[in-house]
């Protein structure tokens, strides 16, 4: 068995840069996971980021392994506003990060979490290997959150995907799709299955589309005043829950989890909206009432402004978001789970992410509660990171396991 300091279950942005920060102390750590997997395996190829470059970068303390240092010696264009990063972009910075900052990853998926012996926990991993940490960080995103309305669950597997899994928009050419959402990805997923060839059409409860809007290139220094750049947007109310979320925890309880369900709501990047009016009908208002499998096809039941349709559509894609239910992540034990406090199924957090189990810490989407709407989004990981390598560096190491070669600092330049 390998005994490490702290097991770090993720290796998507979040996990990525907490364990750069780790590395840069020095500290014994164990990334488990994939590398990128969601963003690598269950996103479009040809999908761009809604986040702006300046937003987009992961995080390790000394700031040597930024975007923007990225694209300068990849001869790549940069704008921190107003330039779309592509997926391959931004993919292949992330693998250069990885190289630079964490070096080593056990590239397998965790398959059991418990309670060990004396405070520590037990891991099993996919490729048999079992270990035991003192600390463990659940940094596993938003893939196990996939929100998918009642009405549409029911739909046989072939008739029915959420937009994670739709990353093949070529397979759906001369098919007739229905999306459910207003938001990014329903309505990128939307332009792309149109550009492949699909016949799309999009349905959604607001009654009109929510579009950002285009930063402007040149602004003066009372615009900046007035609307500072932000991570989640320009504005003094982005600005603020960016880069304060260790304020946002203070704020009482129930305003939390309004800001988190309704400050943030669905909207489409500036970008994308010459890719979708005029170009895919858009059924704004309405909502589907009832949804049933008939002769291989989906038939839909739609209430709108003029009353109720039938749609019949080869294939609905829930463009419809991720929601945190923390027993979805089946892979804990379930005495390790029913011991975690709750509060509208995200855990509930202490000012260093620390669960109600000493030692077990929650990031990502789980901290959104917590923290804000920054942890909704990659922008947030540069405040968890920060936070959470504190609480770590600052408590008592094990001894490493002999056997077990621990990450290493990464030297300023390398890769």
């Amino acid at each position: 068995m390998l005994n490490v300091e702290t097991a770090i279950i993720g290796a998507g942005p979040y996990g990525l840069s907490i364990a750069a920060h780790l590395a840069a102390r020095g500290r014994e750590f164990m990334i488990v996971g994939k590398p990128m997997e969601s963003w690598r395996s269950f996103m479009p190829r040809d999908m761009i980021l809604k986040s702006e470059p300046m937003a987009s970068s992961l995080w390790d303390p000394a700031l040597d392994y930024t975007l923007e240092t990225y694209s300068r010696s990849a001869l790549l264009p940069y704008e921190p506003c107003g330039g779309p990063l592509s997926l391959r972009q931004f993919l292949a910075y992330a693998d250069w990060f990885q190289r630079c900052a964490v070096p080593e990853i056990r590239d397998c998926h965790v398959s059991g979490l418990r309670r060990g012996e004396n405070g520590s926990f037990d891991l099993d991993l996919a490729d048999g290997t079992a270990a035991r940490a003192r600390r463990v960080v659940i940094a596993t995103g938003h893939a196990p959150f996939q929100r998918k309305p009642e009405v549409l669950a029911r739909l046989p597997a072939d008739l029915f995907s959420h937009t994670h899994h739709v990353t093949e928009p070529a397979a759906f050419r001369g098919r007739d799709v229905t999306i459910v959402g207003l938001g990014q990805s329903a309505l990128e997923t939307a332009a792309l299955l149109a550009e492949a060839g699909a016949s799309v059409r999009v349905i959604g409860r607001s009654r009109d589309v929510a579009w950002n809007d285009p930063p402007r290139p040149a602004r003066s220094w009372l615009d900046r005043l007035r609307e500072p750049a932000a991570g989640l947007g320009a504005g003094w109310r982005s600005y603020l829950f960016s880069e304060f979320a260790w304020a946002f925890r203070h704020l009482p309880a129930d305003r939390r989890l309004t800001i988190v369900r309704n400050g943030w709501g669905p909207s489409g990047a500036w970008w994308l909206k010459d890719r979708v009016l005029g170009k895919i009908p858009l059924m704004t208002g309405a909502r589907i009432e009832a949804a049933a499998e008939e002769g291989g096809k989906a038939r839909l039941s739609v209430r709108g402004a003029d009353g109720l349709r039938e749609i019949v559509t080869d294939h609905v894609v829930a463009g419809t978001g991720f929601e945190v239910d923390f027993d979805r992540l089946s892979w804990i034990d379930p005495a390790l789970r029913d011991a975690v406090v709750l509060r509208d199924k995200s855990p509930v957090l202490a000012a260093d992410f620390q669960t109600s189990v000493p030692g077990l810490y929650a990031t990502g989407m789980m901290g959104a509660l917590t923290f804000g709407p920054s942890q909704r989004f990659m922008y947030g990981a540069k405040f968890a990171a920060r936070t959470i390598a504190g609480s770590l560096g600052r408590s008592r190491a094990i001894a490493p396991d002999p056997g077990f070669s621990p990450a290493r600092p990464a030297v300023a330049g390398q890769g």
